[in-house]
């Protein structure tokens, strides 16, 4: 009986040190995973930095020495546009705006930015007349009259002397 528990106890300290090992060599392979992993974004951000010099000398001197850059960079340029663009819709849909110098999002009535403390233009507020109806009840149906009962056009008079029915007209 005595073998017995000598067999098990050498089957069971195997096992713990095939397990220990196991967990070694995945711990081991997850921090090479992990180390793989980091090399690449560092590569990677060393590409967008190569990319970012080689787009601000093509800026500056609007030229490029190799055509296929320059085609990326025309790209880059219309893309920075749209971006532009975009974040001065986001901007006013979220009743704000861009700060010009930093880029960050700003109250609509701030005078300078909170971040980089560049004065700020003053928005002009455009009216919308977008009024299609032209009743002026603030509806946009584009259809002959609106739900207000506004048809367009003004009211004729077909009176053959003073009117009093309220058109304003007098034949």
């Amino acid at each position: 009986m005595n073998d017995f528990w000598d067999n098990l106890g050498k089957v069971i300290n195997e096992a713990a040190c095939k397990a220990v090992k196991a967990s070694e060599a995945a711990v081991e392979l997850t921090k090479t995973s992990v180390n793989i992993k980091l090399d690449e974004l560092k590569r990677e951000s060393y590409f967008k930095e190569i990319g970012k010099l080689v787009y601000g000398k093509y800026r500056d001197k609007c030229e490029c020495e190799c055509d296929d850059i320059a085609v990326f960079c025309e790209c880059i340029d219309e893309l920075e546009i749209s971006i532009d663009e975009n974040k001065v819709k986001a901007a006013k849909l979220k009743n704000k705006k861009y700060c010009e110098e930093c880029c960050i999002m700003l109250d609509k009535i701030a005078s300078y930015c909170y971040s980089c403390g560049a004065k700020q233009p003053v928005i002009i507020e455009e009216d919308d007349d977008d009024e299609v109806c032209g009743c002026g009840c603030g509806c946009s149906d584009e259809e002959e009259a609106c739900d207000c009962g506004f048809s367009g056009e003004e009211e004729v008079c077909d009176c053959d002397d003073d009117c009093d029915c309220g058109c304003g007209e007098s034949e």
